[in-house]
């Protein structure tokens, strides 16, 4: 996925604690890096879902932070990794 085809999307948003989010999308899974917590902005492909996620991230719950344009929520100085 491009930079500007995830930018577009409305993703699910949960906050795993610390700087990661989980980014759930209509194509695709998402782990974010956000900049206001000391990431990089940057988004890596996942592909798991909540339970996979918490798992990864070493947490016992994340915190549903509402569904949110891509664009609007995270800016548009994201980076996407490929895997």
């Amino acid at each position: 996925m491009t930079k500007e085809e995830l930018l577009c999307e409305i993703g699910e948003f949960t906050w795993m604690f610390g700087m990661t989010f989980l980014v759930e999308t209509a194509k695709g899974n998402f782990l974010w890096s956000d900049p206001d917590y000391g990431g990089d902005n940057t988004f890596t492909p996942f592909a798991g879902g909540y339970a996979e996620a918490c798992d990864h991230c070493d947490v016992p719950y994340g915190r549903d932070k509402g569904n949110h344009y891509i664009s609007t929520y995270c800016g548009s100085n994201i980076v996407v990794k490929t895997t």
